[in-house]
């Protein structure tokens, strides 16, 4: 019983440890959006910049392990999805055996083997690709796009003719579209946030130059008192107090931008919490597709990806909260 006690504790710490962090979990533990930013110490900002770096570190070694996961198991797969690939290809089985065995073909073989096959998988003859190799790339782009919209074209507009009732075709097809979906209204979000952070970054650099140029004489003046030998308590007065009117210009500009940081911080990490299900969707949809085109099982190794870089990244917006600060209170 002692024995059987033990191993079932075993196994249960096992799992824990085995179990990954969500990016939910990873957005939790994320620093705080400081308050009182202008007036904060620097010990203060500086915890703060250790604070975001161990945790994007953490969060990018984490998507770098997962990543060698699915390398792995795709590794792992290989055989399976070549044969699974074969098989659907539309290859004559005594072609298939012809070609495991080793046996060589002739050119005339080999080629009347892939036309078959792109006929089947894309209704493009052999020759016709051997012509699309031979345009340049801007003729080649043009057909492309040409092609891809007609047959987009055509599903979208009878998908029950062009699919049939070859199923795994339309399984891919409706997983494809809702991915399509997902993905324009992430681009859409990323897009919208960092158009909106441009703007505050471009108004703080037009305000700063103005700054600066009220500041040149308090510089100079600065400069010009004597502080090394020689230098007397009414030079550290003068100077004390034309540093003051140097940071009473600095804190207003502070005052300005950093709370239009704050906000778009606060903002940007509302839209990714209630994001991060679309991006971990994108992936898994992306992995039902493979699945679905190779004959194996939808990949788990790795999974998270995705919503660990929209935590990262938002880790990058929340690092701008002291942009405005220009200089640090001990």
């Amino acid at each position: 019983m002692k024995n059987l006690l033990l191993t079932i504790i075993v196994l249960c710490l096992t799992q824990v440890l085995m179990a990954q962090t969500t990016a939910a979990e990873y957005m939790k533990r994320a620093p705080e959006i400081p308050a009182n930013v202008c007036k904060a110490k620097g010990s203060t900002e500086v915890a703060f910049s250790e604070a975001l770096q161990n945790l994007s570190y953490e969060i990018r070694e984490d998507v770098r392990n997962r990543q060698k996961e699915a390398d792995q198991f795709m590794q792992g797969q290989e055989e399976l999805i070549k044969a699974s690939m074969i098989k659907k290809s539309g290859i004559p089985d005594e072609d298939i055996k012809r070609l495991q065995s080793g046996e060589e073909m002739t050119d005339a073989e080999t080629n009347a083997m892939v036309d078959k096959m792109m006929q089947q998988k894309t209704n493009i003859s052999f020759e016709d690709a051997q012509n699309l190799s031979k345009m340049s790339e801007a003729e080649q782009q043009a057909w492309a796009e040409t092609y891809a919209a007609g047959k987009i074209t055509k599903v979208q507009t009878n998908p029950d003719q062009i699919l049939g009732e070859n199923e795994t075709m339309r399984s891919s097809y409706e997983l494809l579209a809702e991915q399509t979906a997902l993905m324009n209204k992430i681009i859409e979000l990323e897009s919208q946030l960092n158009q909106k952070l441009m703007v505050i970054d471009q108004d703080a650099k037009a305000a700063r130059i103005e700054m600066e140029k009220a500041l040149k004489p308090l510089y100079e003046e600065l400069n010009s008192i004597n502080d090394g030998e020689g230098s007397t308590q009414e030079d550290i007065d003068h100077a004390a107090r034309v540093l003051s009117k140097i940071h009473e210009k600095q804190d207003a500009y502070c005052e300005i931008f950093t709370p239009r940081v704050l906000e778009f911080i606060r903002e940007s990490k509302e839209a990714f919490v209630q994001a991060l299900p679309d991006y971990d969707k994108i992936e898994k949809i992306q992995a039902d597709v493979i699945a679905t085109q190779t004959g194996t099982e939808p990949m788990t190794a790795g999974k998270g990806m995705n919503s660990l870089k929209a935590v990262d990244q938002y880790l990058r917006f929340l690092a701008k909260a002291f942009s405005y600060k220009l200089y640090r209170m001990e």
